[in-house]
């Protein structure tokens, strides 16, 4: 048995993977000349990081992958990836980093605090009113996993009026939500909300799910913002609608495809914000994040190594990768 480690861990976090891996030898690929990448590669019972899924067949000892990313779509939508191959993602480490950048960009819009970046470069002092803010208004969170939880908790403080939780299945609902549903009950939620979030993963269910009948169902003031996948909207759709005066604007951390092309109308409407996928910081990037990320993945490879099921399971029979496969 070996553990193969794609990504680059420090000093200190390395350790904590041999403590985890106990006897079994593990290998980092920033260590390895090509030569021996390919022979680590193909000898790895366990990696970590996110191995392309096309290189898999290079690795006939692979029983496991442990991802350092919460969306597993990587592997979901990949048409062989191998059956006896077990995946688990990082879904618990990325709520709070998040929910930190939908706070962020939903005070921007509200506020029009975009608009007076752009009145600075300008050089023009123009008040720009704004209608709404958090306090009153309801919010709507489509997908209220860990990421969506750790969005509404984040959203208590600022007393709006209501905070309502879409889930994929049915259970009790936490003390951050005041509503909880499932996705049927979707096409009665959409006109209630002044803010939409959005924080689903990319599976057959979510794909197209804002669709420009969707779209035109939510109140005309409302604001959108999507740190899911950007599978569940097309832009066309989306600049179609926002050309017709309907939603406030929206907020896009992913799109459909990723990048989207410069030349689409999007990237100058004033009314939408795009940001390259960094609503969840990357493995390495933020301190508190690659901490959890580094829990998750010693904690995994001990119960792998010893025979346990680890937690964070990809099912690909849905696409979901559940926390600590509840």
């Amino acid at each position: 048995m070996s553990v193969y480690v794609l990504p680059s861990f420090t000093p200190a976090q390395r350790e904590r993977l041999r403590a985890a891996a106990g006897s079994v030898p593990v290998i980092f690929a920033e260590d390895c000349d090509e030569e021996q990448r390919r022979a680590a590669f193909g000898a790895a019972t366990a990696i970590v990081g996110e191995p392309k899924p096309e290189t898999l067949v290079d690795a006939p000892n692979l029983r496991w992958i442990q991802m350092t990313w919460a969306g597993a779509d990587l592997y979901t939508k990949a048409p062989s990836f191998p059956d006896n191959v077990l995946a688990s993602c990082a879904t618990g480490a990325f709520g709070g980093v998040i929910a930190e950048y939908v706070l962020g960009v939903v005070l921007l819009r509200l506020r029009h605090l975009d608009a007076y970046v752009r009145q600075q470069e300008r050089g023009e002092w123009r008040p720009q009113l704004s209608g709404k803010g958090i306090e009153g208004a309801t919010v709507l969170i489509v997908g209220a996993g860990d990421i969506g939880t750790a969005v509404a908790k984040r959203l208590r403080p600022f007393l709006p009026r209501a905070v309502i939780g879409v889930r994929r299945t049915a259970r009790q609902k936490p003390d951050c939500f005041d509503e909880m549903y499932t996705m049927a009950d979707l096409p009665q939620l959409w006109g209630r909300a002044d803010v939409v979030v959005c924080a689903l993963p990319n599976t057959a269910e979510t794909r197209g799910l804002l669709s420009r009948e969707v779209l035109r169902s939510m109140k005309d003031t409302a604001l959108l913002v999507n740190v899911g996948r950007g599978t569940l909207l097309d832009p066309d759709v989306l600049n179609a609608v926002l050309e017709s005066g309907h939603l406030a604007g929206a907020v896009l951390d992913v799109t459909n495809p990723e990048p989207l092309p410069p030349e689409h109308p999007l990237w100058r409407r004033e009314d939408v914000l795009i940001t390259p996928h960094v609503a969840g910081a990357s493995f390495g990037d933020v301190p508190e994040t690659t901490e959890k990320i580094v829990e998750i993945v010693c904690r995994n490879l001990k119960k792998f190594l010893h025979g346990e099921q680890p937690d964070n399971l990809v099912d690909f029979a849905t696409g979901y990768c559940t926390l600590n496969n509840a």
